[in-house]
């Protein structure tokens, strides 16, 4: 899962950017998440995206497109399915 935090200024200044809705869409073209969701982080704007990470350097191929259009704080957290903590736990 990915958590972008917008800082209040600069998220007012990106909406009133008549340009914004397109920045956006291109940027979720590049990093094609499997799902978005819009709310709050910490009182501020925020977005969590539900990305797949098949490995380590996915992690550049979507967190810098990110970081130039919209200045954001990005948390990448690592998720699994139940198959795959399953999978993980027969390993033991």
């Amino acid at each position: 899962m990915l958590r972008l935090h917008m800082p209040t200024e600069h998220g007012n200044k990106m909406l009133q950017d008549p340009n914004f809705p397109k920045k956006l869409e291109s940027v979720l073209n590049q990093v094609k998440p499997e799902a978005v969701y819009f709310g709050p982080i910490e009182g501020e704007r925020g977005i969590y995206m539900i990305v797949n990470l098949p490995s380590p350097d996915m992690i550049a191929r979507i967190a810098e497109p990110l970081w130039m259009t919209l200045n954001c704080k990005l948390d990448f957290t690592p998720l699994m399915e139940l198959s795959d903590l399953q999978k993980g736990l027969q390993k033991q």
